[in-house]
């Protein structure tokens, strides 16, 4: 059995998502699920990912191709991705 906060990390993996697709994808509600994000952030397993002027916050990133932030056209919406020490857990995990 995959431990809550792996699972969520696991959600996150691969493509950034906000906390109400993280909800809808873990069966879990906003609410429940924002204390494990605040876990998750403050322990630096995951970060925001949104754009700043003239450049992604999240640096040079493989998913830019994929990522809902990257153009700055639309409103930015409240991403969230691994950070590489959050990468580095879920492989042990895994």
């Amino acid at each position: 059995m995959t431990a809550p906060l792996a699972a969520i990390l696991g959600a996150v993996a691969g493509e950034p998502r906000t906390p109400t697709e993280l909800a809808r994808t873990l069966g879990s509600s906003e609410a429940a699920l924002s204390g494990m994000l605040l876990t998750l952030q403050t322990g630096g397993y995951v970060q925001e990912a949104a754009p700043q002027t003239e450049g992604c916050a999240c640096g040079p990133c493989a998913l830019k191709s994929m990522c809902r932030n990257a153009n700055g056209e639309a409103a930015p919406l409240h991403l969230l991705k691994l950070t590489p020490r959050g990468e580095a857990y879920l492989k042990r995990v895994r």
